[in-house]
């Protein structure tokens, strides 16, 4: 593949990712404000948006052997938390922005937990077993076979998670 091509769909993938989350997030205040239409349609595109996204993954050979991908994703997760994260929370801090600090802090912490539900699923890539995930709508924290009473990165109660399925 060409080096512009490649440089091209990264840039696509970038770009239709922001929309997809960007999108899902404008449906989410449309529900609020009692737009269900508006809100479908911002998911709709969302989900229209998420197919360029997985086609240029797909075109840069990102996509490869589950195994291979959980390796690679716990290695994002590790660097992100121990790296990325810890720039943030001090950058936000000096510049006394405390709340994107704390945004930074609980992220951090949940990236870590993502670290550990990885190594957890490739000890046991052969299972039979699959555990149900349940995630905090407030810091993203991801709960395995069990809802918490309270989240224990943000406190949240336990009906602020969803079940994954």
């Amino acid at each position: 593949m060409g080096e512009r091509t490649r440089e091209n769909l990264q840039s696509a993938f970038t770009g239709e990712s922001k929309a997809v989350v960007r999108l899902r997030a404008y449906a989410k205040k449309a529900e609020e404000e009692d737009y269900p239409a508006v809100a479908k349609l911002f998911r709709a595109i969302a989900e229209s948006e998420y197919i360029h996204a997985f086609n240029s993954l797909r075109l840069l050979g990102v996509i490869k052997d589950t195994e291979t991908n959980l390796e690679e994703s716990l290695a994002r997760e590790e660097k992100i938390a121990q790296v990325s994260y810890d720039r943030f929370i001090q950058e936000a801090e000096q510049e006394d922005e405390k709340a994107a600090a704390a945004l930074f802090s609980y992220a951090r912490d949940v990236e870590e937990r993502h670290a550990k539900l990885y190594e957890r699923v490739l000890q046991h890539l052969v299972s039979d077993e699959i555990p149900d995930y349940f995630v905090c709508q407030v810091c993203g924290y991801v709960a395995d076979s069990v809802v918490p009473e309270k989240c224990p990165i943000c406190g949240a109660p336990e009906d602020k998670f969803l079940k994954v399925d």
